[in-house]
């Protein structure tokens, strides 16, 4: 009886989780002039539970915004358009690792789901002129990275995200796109 719990006690510590936080940040501005620009950012937070060494479940978060300021001719003249663009990803996935986690390079692939909501409002000069109705799904979702090791704790990450989610034209008829994302960012090993 001793050597059978000895034994199932050392098993069981062999599939000790093994806990990683992550967060990555992206912003980028594109002028076509000082009234024609966009801007976009986006900030992603992670937490990934390792299992029997090269399996894990990752919860993620991600909120990002695009807004786009443009001038516009409306009949009597010219107006300054602003277009908001709001996007919440809420993912779990399960990831599977490609090499051993204590190599410099730890490729993976993912797959899983994501609650994702959308919304979109465009404003003339101050005056909301359109505001599209929010879009709240359930899609899958996949993806690929790379974790770079800087120390044995510490790390570079670069991942490639997607998901199949829910559309609307201007007529209210849904449809589905792949949305996607690329991300740098790092990461620490609890």
């Amino acid at each position: 009886m001793r050597i059978l719990l000895i034994t199932l006690f050392l098993s069981l510590k062999s599939f000790a989780f093994l806990t990683e936080l992550s967060v990555s940040y992206a912003a980028k501005k594109t002028y076509f002039n000082d009234l024609n620009y966009n801007t976009t950012e986006s900030t992603t937070g992670s937490v990934s539970f390792y299992f029997m060494e090269k399996l894990a479940v990752e919860l993620s978060y991600t909120d990002a915004s695009v807004l786009r300021e443009e001038t516009v001719f409306a009949g009597s003249g010219f107006q300054q358009q602003t277009t908001l663009q709001k996007i919440t990803v809420m993912g779990s996935d399960l990831i599977v690792m490609l090499a051993d986690r204590k190599s410099v390079l730890q490729p993976y692939i993912k797959g899983g789901a994501a609650q994702i909501q959308k919304s979109l409002s465009t404003r003339n000069s101050g005056v909301i002129v359109y505001e599209a109705p929010s879009i709240n799904s359930l899609s899958p979702s996949y993806g690929a990275g790379l974790k770079i090791s800087v120390t044995e704790a510490f790390g570079v990450k670069l991942s490639y995200d997607a998901w199949r989610t829910e559309s609307r034209d201007a007529n209210g008829n849904k449809s589905t796109v792949e949305d996607n994302s690329i991300r740098a960012g790092i990461t620490w090993i609890l």
